[in-house]
């Protein structure tokens, strides 16, 4: 076993994968278990029931954020990646994609107060949902596709750190009871703002971008030519908030509590996934032929993962949310499936599918499958309540997984 190792540690490609695991865990590290700390604070300092509204209101505002977003994180990216080394073109490309995030902004403030005002369970926490909102813009208007785009990341990481850190230590200083809930989204809106201001600062210093004035002509073609990567982008909102919103919509806040407190903690196992992906897939864009290696690496990290999950599920939601909390571990236990599926898209999705040009494909899976399962959450989640939103969120990940290895299956012979 030690000579395997040391064979395998003779590989200055194997040798590069884990010093950018490493890497990768010593940025990442504390902006995962920071949320650990945060998810379990809330639960038992709100109760579980006032933490369900506070996530009903997120849900709510998500889809807000999407939209403001409108897939910079595709088209932006591209662009501002294409023009970096021209300053003029870089700082008009900026402006308008800023811009175009600025009216999204508004226009979205006017919908959500029209909304809240005409629906009266909306309008009893009118505050609560404009705090949220203010915190959903700010997170949106960050410009984290600028930082992709000229592939400085570290400032990413740093500000995302330091963003965290500041709502975190804000919380456990104010926060001290359910009557505090309004603190939730404000603090983190404030944290937010903070980081927003810094990043168009460093962007102004570091990077000698400017912010002008865009023209239409200029914003319309941000609009246009981004509505794609909006639509495909957005999908994934549609299920996943809605069946949030719907959950909240026609049950109890305690039961968007539950719910919301056994799906953060599968987001959280759902990290490792991303985590292995984005460590390998630098190495597969050039090695494409040991992509077997890499997906035996992901099934067999999935399997573990979620076995371990179901089999101490009590423990760790005893751990985090404490005894009177328990009864989430059994929603949470029929969940960890999700954890499996996900590690199987990421193996064979990103890591394959669009490696080998099959970017439309996978962008079509997972559009798909959103769509098809937000129409399902609207008939099945107010029928079924808590059943309904855990069914819908096994079968889209379970769909997605299946036909992104189906369609590996298909073209797996491209690199052979």
């Amino acid at each position: 076993m030690v000579k395997r190792i040391l064979q395998l540690l003779k590989n200055k490609e194997n040798v590069q994968l884990i010093a950018n695991f490493f890497s990768l865990v010593s940025i990442k590290g504390f902006d995962l278990l920071i949320p650990l700390f945060i998810l379990p604070y809330l639960v038992r300092t709100l109760g579980i029931d006032i933490f369900g509204l506070t996530q009903f209101s997120l849900a709510l505002c998500m889809y807000f954020g999407a939209f403001i977003h409108y897939g910079y994180s595709i088209t932006a990216v591209r662009e501002i990646a294409r023009t970096r080394n021209n300053k003029e073109e870089l700082s008009r490309k900026y402006s308008a994609f800023l811009s175009v995030s600025i009216l999204l902004t508004f226009a979205s403030l006017v919908v959500l107060s029209f909304v809240v005002w005409v629906v009266p369970s909306l309008n009893e926490y009118w505050i609560l949902h404009l705090y949220t909102f203010y915190f959903i813009a700010m997170q949106s208007l960050f410009p984290s596709w600028f930082f992709q785009g000229m592939e400085k990341m570290k400032y990413i990481a740093f500000i995302n750190l330091s963003t965290k850190i500041m709502f975190l230590i804000s919380l456990v200083m104010l926060v001290k009871g359910p009557g505090d809930y309004l603190l939730v989204p404000l603090l983190n809106a404030f944290a937010m703002t903070i980081s927003t201001l810094i990043s168009f600062w460093i962007i102004h210093k570091q990077f000698k971008v400017a912010f002008r004035r865009s023209l239409y002509s200029e914003m319309e073609k941000v609009i246009v030519d981004g509505r794609h990567a909006f639509i495909s982008l957005f999908a994934p909102t549609l299920y996943n908030s809605t069946t949030m919103f719907i959950l909240g919509y026609t049950s109890s806040n305690l039961i968007v509590g539950i719910y919301a407190s056994a799906t953060k903690l599968i987001d959280a196992l759902n990290s490792v996934a991303l985590l292995l992906s984005n460590t390998f897939l630098p190495f597969l864009s050039r090695n494409i032929r040991k992509h077997g290696l890499f997906s035996k690496i992901m099934i067999l990290g999935g399997m573990v993962l979620t076995v371990i999950a179901f089999i101490f599920s009590e423990q760790l939601i005893l751990f985090l949310y404490g005894k009177e909390n328990l009864n989430v571990s059994f929603y949470f236990k029929i969940l960890t499936p999700m954890v499996f599926f996900i590690f199987v898209r990421s193996a064979y999705g990103p890591n394959f599918l669009m490696l080998i040009g099959k970017d439309r494909v996978y962008k079509n899976i997972v559009l798909y499958s959103c769509l098809f399962f937000f129409v399902m959450a609207i008939i099945i989640v107010p029928i079924f309540e808590i059943y309904g939103a855990i069914s819908i969120m096994l079968g889209t990940t379970f769909v997605m997984a299946a036909l992104t290895f189906i369609y590996f299956r298909k073209f797996r012979n491209v690199v052979q």
